[in-house]
């Protein structure tokens, strides 16, 4: 509806200006005095030369108010319409009848891949693992809602130092998993980690793993796969545990098996790479970067980005180019095979060395929710595809950078053990002691413990999305755990609240034209502004935008129910409205929680 009005306004304003209806529709946003308004006026002085103010007054002149707009009228340079009583009816109306679907955006063409959290398979996610996965759950939710086909891909990386490390620490060391298996893997590789501090001559050992692992033909390889596979099936009972899925899992030894010689050879055939003859890179495929990255970066040292080693071996960005051309559809596919049934009834599937062909990949757009600090081999990609003659894949590669999660005095660090009393398991446990003592309601054991989950969970994703992705968050109980004022859990009240008030009747909502009281008005124009608010978000993948906006609502409805009486409204057809207002808002409210993987509970 709120399109549809904008559009209107635009039409309007060509009408009177002859100027396109294309031209016109950026121009209308949302008002600052009026419920909407119009920013014609400044493009016709630009053409004009003339004043802005006087050019408003002389449209507004020629415009006259319609069935959507009560008043029409000039504020200096701009043109405020406000909303007609069959206007806010119209809302509300849309709302009770698209539900779920309400404030979803048009179907977009192409497909959009988001990559995300990608932990290394050798420990549990600490809470700075949580941040990556929230963030990128919800901007997946976000992006869905507001059109595009989303794809979740997980890569694993289990061809890293840290996986060989543990394997090797799993064969020699200790291979009786008690407990979580991550989270027992990760406290031995913290032991083993030390035991590499302390003695040198392990590390020519690790060597042998890794090469085992990546020649990927003997038995510690297999070992290797395992180790890593059953460390990730592990991860994703925490993953699952906060409402967060999959579609694919690509493992960087499939990677190593299926695409590299193709893309390697595809990087060295094209001019985005050079042979160097001589130098400390003699004998090495490198990229030239340009003036821009050290108009970016400042002054480097060395200009040269290695992608492949003298040994034909790829440096870490050599492949992960590589893997974003196969995320593009450049490269042959993999194949794949069932990894897990999740309990959103989908499986998630694995890449796999015996297997079968599936649709992954062939992406239009990519995107990679990657900390702050990975922005150089970011760019890196970004110009190597450049290069490549990909401009138009380079463009939609985007990296979705956070600010990293760390506690007051220190970093999370897997090898120093510092994330060991900050898991996410630990946190959403904590979280469901800390709800389970808050419930009151009188029921039995199982529904408070659901209750404390949904809670729970509500309390920690809403804490984590509601600061932007550039800024650090300093990790604190109480502020991950708030229950109270501006939360997740406020939110669900507010849904809880809003159908609590529609159970204790058996009266119809049903909207009618009346005159609405300026509350009204203001919890209805907010319900409006759902669909702006998803595609701002989704454009900028920023679910902060979501939170505030989900406050912002619940604050409007709290005043509504406050001094608009539903229940023992004046008469009955104001009643009738009301339920519909308030039954809008649950719709409403239930849709913005969602974008942010938070469940609605019946009661709390």
């Amino acid at each position: 509806m709120l399109n549809q009005l904008k559009e209107e306004i635009a039409i309007l304003t060509s009408e009177a200006t002859a100027l396109s209806v294309e031209d016109l529709l950026p121009l209308v946003e949302l008002g600052k005095m009026g419920d909407l308004s119009s920013k014609v006026a400044f493009l016709v002085a630009k053409n004009s030369k003339g004043n802005p103010a006087a050019i408003a007054s002389e449209i507004v002149k020629k415009l006259k108010p319609t069935k959507n707009f009560s008043k029409i009228e000039a504020t200096g340079p701009y043109i405020n319409f406000y909303l007609s009583d069959h206007a806010y009816s119209e809302i509300v109306s849309e709302i009770l009848a698209k539900k779920e679907n309400f404030g979803k955006g048009k179907k977009k063409k192409g497909k959009v891949i988001i990559e995300f959290p990608s932990v290394n398979p050798n420990k549990p996610w600490h809470i700075g693992h949580l941040r990556n996965a929230l963030l990128g759950d919800s901007v997946a939710r976000i992006l869905e809602f507001d059109g595009h086909a989303v794809e979740k891909i997980d890569y694993i990386d289990d061809l890293g130092l840290q996986v060989a490390q543990s394997l090797w620490g799993f064969l020699n060391f200790d291979s009786n998993p008690e407990g979580k298996f991550d989270t027992w893997l990760g406290h031995q590789y913290v032991g083993i980690a030390k035991k590499f501090e302390q003695d040198k001559d392990l590390v020519e050992a690790v060597r042998n793993v890794l090469k085992s692992m990546e020649e990927g033909t003997d038995e510690i390889a297999q070992a290797g796969r395992a180790l890593a596979e059953n460390c990730v099936k592990a991860q994703y009972e925490t993953s699952f545990n906060f409402g967060i899925y999959h579609d694919a899992l690509i493992f960087e030894s499939d990677i190593l098996r299926t695409i590299f010689n193709e893309g390697i050879e595809y990087i060295k055939k094209n001019d985005a790479v050079v042979l160097e003859k001589e130098g400390k890179n003699n004998g090495c495929w490198v990229v030239k970067l340009s003036e821009d990255f050290e108009k970016e970066f400042g002054k480097m040292e060395n200009p040269d980005k290695v992608l492949i080693r003298s040994d034909g071996t790829a440096v870490y960005t050599g492949k992960d180019v590589i893997f974003h051309l196969w995320k593009f559809g450049k490269l042959r596919n993999f194949l794949y095979e069932p990894f897990v049934t999740q309990p959103n009834g989908q499986v998630a599937y694995k890449s796999s060395p015996t297997g079968q062909p599936m649709d992954f990949g062939h992406a239009a757009i990519a995107i990679n929710v990657i900390g702050v600090e990975q922005k150089y081999p970011q760019r890196v990609i970004v110009e190597v595809l450049r290069r490549l003659k990909f401009s138009k894949e380079a463009e939609n590669l985007h990296h979705l950078s956070y600010e990293h999660v760390g506690l007051p005095d220190e970093k999370f660090s897997g090898r120093k053990g510092t994330w060991i009393g900050f898991t996410a398991d630990e946190l959403l446990a904590e979280a469901n002691s800390r709800v389970m003592e808050k419930i009151k309601l009188d029921t039995n054991e199982d529904e408070k413990k659901q209750i404390a989950k949904l809670v729970g969970v509500a309390a920690i994703k809403f804490s984590f999305l509601r600061t932007g992705s550039e800024k650090r968050i300093t990790f604190r109980w109480e502020d991950a755990l708030n229950m109270e004022g501006d939360s997740g859990p406020y939110l669900q009240y507010a849904y809880v609240r809003a159908n609590g008030i529609l159970n204790k009747t058996e009266e119809k909502p049903k909207i009618e034209k009346i005159e609405f009281n300026d509350h009204e008005k203001k919890l209805i124009r907010k319900m409006a502004q759902l669909s702006e608010i998803v595609t701002r978000s989704s454009k900028e993948r920023a679910p902060h935008h979501i939170t505030q906006y989900g406050l912002e609502l619940a604050a409007d409805f709290s005043s509504f129910y406050t001094t608009s009486p539903v229940l023992v409204a004046e008469d009955k057809k104001t009643m009738k409205n009301r339920l519909a207002i308030v039954m809008a808002t649950s719709i409403v409210l239930k849709n913005t929680l969602g974008l942010l993987g938070i469940e609605c509970p019946e009661r709390m």
